[in-house]
């Protein structure tokens, strides 16, 4: 009978199928667009840019288009500096880089995160840990919830999949700094949390009410336990607050809220629907592949409780805190627009549920195993056999495939074809705009994979979107056919 892998044999499988998922994902991203609000709000840096600004006056024109944007229509100024420097305010071309910055970092942030907190609070050993972490980014990364708005659209990408991410970096170097015990280092990881305490709160209404959340049970735990660790966490808290009070205080916001007023629900009935909402995602967001995914960390996550030094105690209270940060995903868009959210703001709430599905899991194996497990415990291969096999399955009977599992979906509109003929109509529509046409008329795409295209131009020249591409190229009017 074959013997379950190794540790490190184990931990490097875990990378080699997280690498080859990334694969598809950034092969196709060269041939992402940009879309609608990326010509509205690069468009600061991209004139800037084009009178000769240097890396500096790139940023000096970021910066203008946050106090803009702050005192006209929304405060979240950390998302709004890094929507303001899209990558193709320096050329068409570059923007590629835009949806390889989202996928890079959104995989770095959640391997990172569950490695602090797997090594730091849990104690698992390195290998172990690998694991977890490589295999939790798979399941992020591959069963995004949006991977069309979470990756290739850099303006929606960046504001919620990008700022979620930094979100989950400021969580890890709070948890290092309650670990380390050199000064020297305390203080630069309160110095680092306190730079990405001001970005994370100036970031979509999702991620920065989460942080908030996350940083003060942070500082209450610690305040509890380990009170001489205060004086590092208070100023990170002290400034997240401020952050958040701009964020929300913008008097931008009162006249994007007037653009919107009847849509949401008082503040009050939008704390108590989002319980209701989080209960109706749950199903949607897990699926069977979450499922298996689980299964397949089971027997890793045994063997690393069994040695772990922590308790697990109180189950019952972590799966409730649990479910009530997840619920707040759900709060900001009850209360502005009346419902769940739309498909890139799912995302950052997807992630928060993925990410403390996995921790719960360990959580609760943890505490039966303490409890009731007595036995060593040695998982059989087969055991892996089954549940690859029952995921080959789960993969084959999904309706949709191409977009429930965004590393397939990239495979295979670059294997069709679908892509570069996609990207080809682009790039001839960019050649009329760079023309001296100055009333463009654009026949309808021919091509449009859903992964790369957010939608089309219309027919009516006073749309918001064919206004963001004629400011854009300086015409008169752009219309489609």
């Amino acid at each position: 009978m074959l013997r379950s892998p190794s540790d490190k044999a184990a931990a490097y499988a875990a990378l080699a199928i997280l690498a080859l998922l990334l694969l598809p994902l950034l092969r196709i991203a060269q041939y992402s667009v940009p879309w609608y609000d990326d010509f509205n709000y690069g468009l600061y840096v991209k004139n800037a840019v084009a009178e000769g600004a240097d890396i500096i006056g790139a940023l000096k024109a970021a910066f203008e288009c946050v106090r803009v944007q702050w005192y006209a229509w929304q405060g979240t100024y950390s998302s709004v500096f890094f929507m303001a420097l899209m990558p193709a305010v320096w050329g068409e071309e570059y923007y590629f880089l835009g949806p390889l910055f989202l996928i890079i970092i959104l995989t770095v942030s959640v391997y990172t995160f569950m490695h602090v907190i797997l090594t730091d609070i849990f104690e698992v050993g390195r290998y172990q840990s690998i694991t977890v972490s490589a295999v939790t980014a798979a399941l992020c990364i591959v069963l995004i919830h949006s991977s069309q708005t979470g990756f290739y659209w850099y303006n929606g990408g960046v504001h919620y999949v990008g700022m979620h991410s930094f979100l989950l970096l400021l969580v890890s170097v709070c948890i290092r700094l309650a670990c380390t015990r050199k000064i020297s280092s305390r203080a630069g990881y309160m110095l680092l949390g306190v730079i990405m305490a001001v970005c994370v709160a100036g970031s979509n209404y999702v991620t920065a009410l989460q942080g908030g959340v996350v940083i003060f049970l942070m500082l209450l735990i610690i305040f509890i336990f380990k009170r001489s660790m205060c004086y590092f966490y208070v100023p990170i808290a002290v400034f997240y607050l401020f952050g958040f009070y701009k964020n929300v205080a913008a008097p931008g916001n009162r006249f994007r809220s007037a653009a919107y007023e009847g849509w949401g629900y008082s503040p009050a009935m939008s704390v108590i629907r989002s319980f209701a909402e989080a209960f109706k995602y749950m199903g949607t967001f897990t699926g069977w592949m979450t499922v298996a995914v689980m299964a397949v960390l089971l027997p890793v996550i045994v063997q690393i409780v069994r040695k772990s030094k922590f308790r697990f105690n109180y189950p019952a209270l972590i799966l409730a805190a649990s479910f009530c940060l997840y619920a707040t995903g759900f709060t900001p868009s009850l209360y502005s627009l009346g419902h769940a959210g739309l498909g890139r703001t799912l995302n950052a709430v997807k992630i928060t549920f993925q990410l403390l599905l996995v921790l719960d899991e360990v959580y609760i194996t943890g505490w039966a195993v303490k409890h009731f497990e007595k036995k060593e415990f040695k998982c059989p291969f087969a055991y892996y056999i089954v549940v690859a096999a029952a995921m080959l399955l789960i993969f084959a009977a999904a309706p949709n495939q191409a977009g429930v599992y965004s590393s397939y979906g990239a495979y295979y509109y670059v294997h069709t074809g679908e892509a570069y003929n996609f990207y080809q109509e682009y790039l001839g529509r960019l050649e009329i705009l760079k023309s001296d046409e100055e009333n463009v008329v654009f026949k309808k795409l021919n091509y449009t994979p859903w992964l790369l295209c957010m939608g089309d131009l219309g027919s009516d020249s006073q749309a918001e979107e064919n206004q963001a591409v004629a400011s854009w190229y300086d015409k008169l009017s752009v219309v489609v056919e």
